[in-house]
Parts: C-alpha cells; structure tokens; sequence
C-alpha cells in the first residue's frame, strides 16, 4: 500500500469504519499481504490506550478459521509490511478520534472467491503494573 492509499479523513461512522477497514484490507491482500496474525499498537496520546489487531482468515460462507490459508505469491516487501502497519494503525486512531469504540471484532465477508473473508477484532490491552 502506498502513502496516497491513506486512511480518508471523512471515515466518522462505524459504518464508514468498517468499509474503510475493509478496504484496506483488500488492497493489503491483493498486494501479497496475508494476515493470520496480530499488531499491537502504542499511541502518544493519553487518551487513548494501546490496542491490538488480530486478523484472522475464514473459511468461505463460515467462520471457522482456515486451516490453510492463502500464502503470498512473493514475499512481502518490507516497505509494504511496514506501510501497512502505518496505514492500519492511522486507521485506528482517526477511528478512536471519531468515536469508534473497540474491544470488537468485525466479519469482513468478500464476494471474490480468490480472496478470502477475514475477522477482524481490535481489544485495548491493558497496562500491566509491577
């Protein structure tokens, strides 16, 4: 994903959330991204705590996971994992801006057989004092 394949900065409802998350999924996955795995993402600002991201694959018309899901055709860049990860976590805090509330998941269905549906779910993780 390139810089100019940004978070919009119109996104407010969770409605609008949700397609554009899903559209940045879509180009990270036709761009050789695969997920089945997890970010955490810390922020500056004190309002809003640290989240992860898991994504996670689906079986087709399903919600179990996939026992083997689709491998990238190359492997990915690391400007284009990096990109990704930015464009991602942009896209969570103008979500957080904007009202979005997480401790969710979303099921992010795709009509094209090649790509498969994801889960999304984004939790706060909690600090941990010693």
């Amino acid at each position: 994903m390139s810089r100019t394949q940004s978070v919009p900065l119109w996104m407010a409802s969770p409605e609008e959330f949700r397609s554009t998350l899903k559209m940045v999924l879509s180009t990270a996955y036709k761009n050789d991204r695969r997920f089945d795995r997890s970010w955490t993402f810390s922020y500056p600002d004190d309002d809003l705590s640290d989240l992860m991201v898991e994504i996670t694959h689906l079986e087709k018309g399903g919600t179990e996971v996939m026992m083997n899901p689709p491998q990238p055709t190359k492997p990915p860049e690391q400007a284009v994992v990096k990109d990704f990860r930015d464009v991602l976590g942009d896209l969570l805090l103008k979500g957080h801006h904007r009202g979005i509330e997480f401790d969710r998941s979303w099921t992010l269905r795709y009509p094209d057989t090649d790509h498969p549906d994801l889960m999304v779910e984004v939790t706060h993780v909690e600090e941990r004092f010693e």
